[in-house]
């Protein structure tokens, strides 16, 4: 097994356990920007903190499945091309910034601010 392999499954299991991680823990914690998802629209008040800490850790353990997903049944074109190592790699790591984007846009209908 190659190193690649080893990296990419470890991201993947990184990845869904933070979202669980954040979805199940942050919530219930005391507001903090390091811990959790904490941006400046989700630290307005208590009720922002928890529905943008469950949306965002909801969103990046489904998009991580759903990437793990692909990659099993992607494996052996993956594994031959390095256009397509590189690919997984810059999508796997662009996964935070998606559901960043996303939490974003979900805070913003749901709050209005």
């Amino acid at each position: 097994m190659n190193i690649y392999e080893l990296l990419l499954m470890a991201s993947d299991v990184v990845l869904v356990l933070s979202g669980a991680t954040m979805f199940w823990f942050s919530p219930r914690l005391r507001r903090h920007w390091i811990l959790g998802y904490g941006s400046p629209r989700s630290m307005i008040n208590d009720s922002t903190w928890q529905a943008a800490n469950r949306f965002a850790g909801m969103t990046l353990s489904l998009l991580t499945l759903v990437v793990m997903f692909l990659h099993v049944s992607l494996w052996q074109l993956i594994e031959m091309n390095d256009v397509a190592q590189t690919l997984t790699a810059a999508f796997t790591l662009s996964l935070p910034l998606v559901v960043m984007y996303l939490t974003e846009k979900y805070l913003g209908r749901r709050f209005r601010n």
